[in-house]
C-alpha cells in the first residue's frame, strides 16, 4: 500500500453511506483513501490511542471494553462494541478498540475494516498504524506490513515497540542486517527486553554470526533470571545452537529449562528428542517424541525420529508403523538410514 494519488474525497469519507462506500474499494485501498481525507490528512494531528466518545453516559461500555482486553479477554471485548457500535456508529474510539480486539483474535481482515472505519472518523496514532502492519503480517502481505510499519515510525521513532515490530518484518523478510538493526534501536530504547534481545540472536543467526547469537541468547536468558513469566524462546534458541555445535551436556540443561517452562511447545520436545537420540537416551528419547507428535501430529520428520529410536530399541513393528506414517504425510519412502 502506498499513500499516493491524493484527491479531494472529503465527501467520499464523510457522507452518510462514506464509509461503506470507501471499504467497498477494498481494504488496501479504503484505509489508503481515510487515511489521506480523514481527520485532514497525514498533516493532522495525532489523536490519542483510544479517543474519548462525549458524555460519561458513552464511556462507560469502551471503559468496560478496555478492561475485557486488559484481561485478555478479546472475544468479549469485541461481542461489547459491536453492540455499542450499533448506536454509536460515529465512536472512532469504539472502532479503533474493536480493531485491536479482532487483530488479537486473528481476524485481520475484520480488523482492518475497523481501523478503516476509524481512520474515516479520527486520525490514526502511530499505535493504530503498527497495529495495521501487525494485520497485513497476519495476511502474509509483508510488503504491506513493512510500509506501514515504517509509516508508523515516522510519526514516532522513539517507540521500541515499533522497532521491534519492523525488525520481524524485516526477518520474515530475510533481510537479517536490516533486522538486526532494527532491534539495536528498540533496545537502545527499552533496554532489557528479552523478547529483543532473543530476535537479535535470530538475526545474528541468520547473518552467520553464530557468536553474536549465543551472547545474545545467553544476554536475554540472563535478563529474565528471577522472572514470573520467563520466555522459553531464548532457551531453545540456544539449545539448538548447542546441539548443532554438539556440546550436548548444556544443551540438555538449557532444553530442560524451555520444557519445563513450556511443556506444550512441540518444538522443544522435537529438540529434546533429537539430543537424547544423540545421547543414546533411548527411553528419554522416546518419550519426548511421543510427547511432540502428540502435539504435533502431522510433521513427517517427528514420526520419522521415532521410528528411529524404536528401530534402535528392537520394536520393529513399531519402527515400521512410524516410517509408514512419516511416508504418507511426506510423500516419500522413509527408511531407518534416511537422513
Amino acid at each position: 500500500m502506498r499513500l499516493v494519488w491524493r484527491k479531494n474525497l472529503m465527501n467520499d469519507c464523510f457522507g452518510p453511506d462514506g464509509v461503506r462506500r470507501v471499504l467497498g474499494r477494498g481494504s488496501r485501498q479504503a484505509l489508503v483513501l481515510c487515511l489521506l481525507c480523514g481527520a485532514g490528512g497525514m498533516g493532522a494531528q495525532v489523536v490519542p490511542v483510544a479517543p474519548q466518545p462525549q458524555g460519561a453516559v458513552a464511556e462507560v461500555p469502551l471503559q468496560e471494553a478496555r478492561k475485557l482486553i486488559d484481561a485478555g479477554q478479546y472475544q468479549q471485548a469485541a461481542a461489547l462494541l459491536k453492540g455499542y457500535l450499533q448506536t454509536e456508529k460515529g465512536s472512532a474510539a469504539a472502532h479503533e478498540l474493536l480493531a485491536y480486539s479482532e487483530m488479537r483474535l486473528d481476524d485481520a481482515k475484520g480488523s482492518l475494516e475497523e481501523y478503516t472505519r476509524a481512520a474515516a472518523m479520527a486520525h490514526p496514532s502511530a499505535v493504530d498504524l503498527q497495529n495495521v502492519a501487525k494485520d497485513y503480517v497476519l495476511l502474509g502481505d509483508m510488503k504491506d506490513a513493512e510500509h506501514w510499519a515504517v509509516v508508523s515510525l515516522q510519526m514516532d521513532d522513539r517507540d521500541p515497540e515499533g522497532w521491534y515490530v519492523l525488525g520481524r518484518i524485516r526477518f520474515t523478510l530475510q533481510r537479517f542486517q536490516a533486522s538486526a538493526e532494527c532491534f539495536e534501536r528498540s533496545l537502545a530504547l527499552l533496554p532489557r527486553s528479552v523478547k529483543t534481545e532473543n530476535n537479535l540472536g535470530l538475526s545474528y543467526e541468520g547473518l552467520n554470526r553464530t557468536e553474536d547469537a549465543i551472547a545474545a541468547y545467553r544476554q536475554a536468558i540472563a535478563w529474565q533470571e528471577g522472572a514470573e513469566h520467563p520466555s522459553e524462546q531464548p532457551l531453545l534458541n540456544l539449545g539448538i545452537i548447542l546441539v548443532h555445535e554438539e556440546k550436548l551436556a548444556e544443551a540438555k540443561e538449557v532444553l530442560v529449562k524451555a520444557v519445563a517452562i513450556a511443556p506444550n511447545d512441540p518444538r522443544i520436545r522435537e529438540q529434546l528428542g533429537h539430543l537424547y537420540l544423540d545421547m543414546k537416551l533411548l527411553p528419554e528419547a522416546e518419550q519426548q517424541l511421543e510427547a511432540a507428535i502428540e502435539l504435533q501430529p502431522k510433521k513427517p520428520a517427528l514420526h520419522f525420529l521415532l521410528g528411529k529410536v524404536y528401530h534402535l530399541e528392537g520394536q520393529e513393528a513399531k519402527a515400521k508403523g512410524e516410517f509408514a506414517l512419516s511416508a504418507s504425510l511426506s510423500g516419500y519412502h522413509a527408511t531407518p538410514d534416511t537422513r
